[in-house]
């Protein structure tokens, strides 16, 4: 396949998923509105923040933040592929491949992971007299398979675009080495870190929640232009 159209899927899948973490995850943490998360804090897992994070999104809306990512991963193992054929050829490269290629395979459950969490906190807080020990294991146990898979997850994506960037760097592929600077690992901190100047904002939150997204897309849209102004050259 033509390298142009494999960072075409990128742009695609960075597109999808972006719109699913808005949908899902998007949203300004209201902690506060919910008292009694704070008293099971003991016995849940993770933080209450996180717990409360989606607990303003219909289950609609968290659904279709589930199913853009999902359906569209093919499209991102087309994109690992078009980092592959962007790197000149070596053991670098095909690390890089194999880094990004396993990531995408755990992303989906890890991404539907924050679903299921959402869902679950949702009745966890439904009815506030109702026996909690249930939620609270069920809650307990959605949130080790998240963390499992989504931390495994963007580990490896970030280690091949690490990887990536080293190359890019070391004009070890065949894009010009400023573009370094677009890769998703110093893309994805330049979002986060502007976001996090604006904690109560919903639009700040809902582009924070898409950081590592946005970035792939900033990225492959880069490498897009570039690859087709050298071909035009």
């Amino acid at each position: 396949m033509n390298i142009r159209c494999l960072l075409l899927c990128g742009v695609f899948a960075a597109c999808c998923w972006t719109l699913a973490d808005m949908l899902l995850v998007g949203f300004v943490p209201q902690t506060a509105a919910y008292p009694l998360l704070a008293t099971l804090d003991s016995v849940m897992a993770g933080d209450v923040d996180l717990a409360a994070l989606m607990l303003g999104g219909s289950p609609q809306r968290l659904l279709w933040g589930v199913l853009p990512a999902t359906f569209s991963i093919i499209f991102y193992f087309a994109a690992a592929c078009g980092v592959y054929r962007l790197l000149y050829p070596s053991r670098l490269a095909r690390i890089c491949f194999a880094l990004l290629a396993c990531g995408v395979a755990l992303s989906p459950l890890g991404h539907a992971g924050f679903y299921f969490l959402g869902r679950s906190v949702q009745a966890l807080v439904a009815d506030p007299g109702a026996d909690k020990s249930l939620f609270i294991a069920l809650y307990n146990d959605f949130y080790r398979v998240l963390i499992l898979h989504w931390a495994t997850s963007i580990g490896l994506i970030t280690c091949g675009y690490l990887l990536l960037l080293f190359a890019i760097a070391r004009g070890q592929s065949t894009l010009p080495r400023a573009l370094a600077c677009l890769t998703p690992v110093p893309a994805g901190i330049v979002i986060a870190a502007t976001c996090s100047f604006f904690p109560a904002s919903t639009v700040a939150a809902m582009i924070g929640g898409a950081t590592f997204n946005l970035a792939q897309l900033i990225f492959y849209l880069a490498a897009l232009y570039t690859t087709g102004f050298r071909q035009a050259a």
